[in-house]
């Protein structure tokens, strides 16, 4: 990752008022190091131009064709504002900041809705799924998710924090890039996902998987030890099983070396 991009995210993590925005921003540059700012300001500034303030903002989004890509669904481009912008199709969590800044807009309270495996927006009292641009309700989000039943609703519901956005966002791109095995640039997420996260174990474990597929095992054996640094005296069971599995990730580096790519 450049170091104005670390820097970058380094701010972010900082800034109690950084919003869904400029994490939507962040993950935009990751994936397109060279994207033109100007160019999604003036897309913004268009869209905004047209919003009736008397229109509920889904509905306004909804009939300018924004909606979730629903042919291509696993494309990163649903991850870049300025394509979300260029082709109106996305995924939930990019068409939920592009409703979140559009109510706010309007004058709304609006906030994201950190819902397993599709993300929400409440705008004022209304849940909407930003992925059609249509209002539901808990109930209609809950039914078909056995796996669900019997969790607090208030943890299913839960807003979700701009950095709480980001990370999950980041989460989407690692999961493609190790599908592709494209170890460079999952480890690229990572190490931004670490910038936010600093003390979270799991991701120094995921950090040193990635180097170690990329065959650089020094860096690999660096990273589990810092995750085995960080989980030392752990009382919690997640934290125990991470131990566990660094402590099996750097007795099976032994008698491996470090193999030039």
């Amino acid at each position: 990752m450049e170091a104005s991009l670390e820097q970058a995210f380094a701010s972010f993590a900082a800034d109690p008022q950084a919003d869904e925005l400029s994490a939507l921003l962040l993950v935009n540059r990751l994936l397109a190091p060279a994207l033109d700012l100007a160019q999604v300001r003036i897309g913004l500034q268009r869209l905004e131009r047209a919003l009736p303030p008397a229109q509920p903002p889904w509905r306004f989004l909804r009939e300018q064709g924004f909606q979730g890509n629903e042919s291509d669904y696993g494309s990163l481009d649903n991850s870049r504002l300025d394509r979300l912008l260029a082709t109106r199709r996305g995924i939930p969590i990019s068409l939920a900041v592009l409703l979140i800044h559009v109510a706010r807009l309007a004058g709304h309270h609006a906030e994201g809705v950190n819902f397993p495996g599709h993300f929400l927006v409440r705008v004022d009292a209304h849940l909407i799924d930003p992925f059609h641009m249509l209002e539901t309700t808990e109930r209609a989000c809950l039914e078909g998710r056995a796996e669900l039943v019997g969790q607090p609703g208030e943890a299913l519901f839960q807003v979700a924090a701009p950095a709480a956005m980001l990370i999950r966002m980041l989460n989407n791109l690692k999961l493609a890039f190790a599908g592709s095995m494209a170890w460079h640039r999952a480890l690229d997420v990572v190490d931004a996902q670490i910038i936010l996260l600093p003390d979270e174990p799991g991701l120094r474990l995921e950090r040193g998987d990635f180097w170690r597929r990329l065959g650089v095992v020094s860096a690999a054996r660096d990273s589990y030890q810092e995750a085995s640094r960080l989980t030392q005296g752990a009382q919690d069971l997640r934290l125990q099983e991470i131990s566990k599995a660094v402590l099996a990730r750097l007795r099976n580096l032994d008698g491996e070396s470090d193999v030039v790519h």
